[in-house]
């Protein structure tokens, strides 16, 4: 198993509660190393709830295997209201900051493409930064997040979990309450994508040299998706079905594998 400890490294990181974002966390991994990050990788997983064969894929992809105890939120009032029960899991996330072993983290959500690796983000000054919400921009989305981990904030944040605190049911709204002064990084680090929702395209196709990670927000994931077609023929349709097909080329490639 990879080791567990660090003295002061700067690493990205992803999280896995359970077995069914295996692949998402294996893109993550495949991506990052593809496009030469300088950084170890690192992955939080509660190790209760995933399989042996999960934790020898997680083992032989990042250098980094930490187990962490699943924090749930009791409250599904807000999580119902968005039809999302399924992310009563999220406040697990806040494990991040009690990683001190590390010095600094680049984290990635399971369900992200890093379409290059992104290491100028390891000199961004000061303890928190991220990207904001597409859905309401004064808020920052937790998918991608830069931050130095702290025992004194992880029990603050732990302080807010156990009570439910959190807008949205989840570990964003949670983070959001928390963190009201944050560092905004460019949407180009987390630009969220749904099947259904139209970007604006003619401000993606002018930035589009600068996009650096996508997110794939939603129930539907890639790993579910392989051979989408377009729902229609607007230039969005075509975009999201492309960044698909990225993420099955990395997930198929076998040439990218860590020993």
């Amino acid at each position: 198993m990879p080791s567990t400890t660090a003295s002061g490294e700067e690493v990205y990181c992803t999280l896995i509660l359970n077995d069914a974002y295996l692949p998402g966390a294996l893109v993550v991994a495949r991506s990052l190393k593809k496009h030469g990050a300088k950084r170890k990788l690192a992955v939080l997983a509660v190790l209760t709830s995933i399989s042996k064969d999960t934790i020898l894929a997680l083992e032989q992809h990042f250098d980094y295997l930490i187990d962490v105890k699943k924090l749930t939120n009791d409250n599904l009032t807000e999580l119902n209201m968005m039809g999302r029960p399924d992310l009563l899991a999220t406040f697990t996330k806040i494990a991040l900051w009690h990683q001190t072993q590390f010095r600094k983290i680049v984290y990635l959500d399971a369900d992200t493409l890093p379409l290059r690796a992104p290491d100028e983000l390891f000199d961004i000054a000061g303890p928190f930064a991220a990207a904001p919400e597409i859905g309401f921009p004064d808020c920052f989305n937790s998918g991608v997040m830069v931050l130095e981990p702290s025992v004194n904030i992880y029990k603050q944040l732990l302080g807010l979990a156990v009570q439910g605190i959190s807008f949205d049911g989840g570990d964003q709204g949670l983070l959001n309450i928390y963190f009201k002064d944050f560092s905004r990084l460019s949407f180009m680090y987390n630009v969220e994508l749904y099947r259904t929702y139209r970007l604006y395209m003619p401000a993606m196709k002018h930035y589009m040299e600068k996009l650096t990670v996508v997110h794939f927000i939603g129930k539907a994931k890639p790993w579910d998706l392989k051979g989408v077609a377009p729902v229609d023929e607007s230039a969005y349709a075509s975009f999201y079905c492309e960044l698909i097909g990225k993420w099955w080329a990395i997930y198929e490639d076998q040439a990218v594998k860590v020993a």
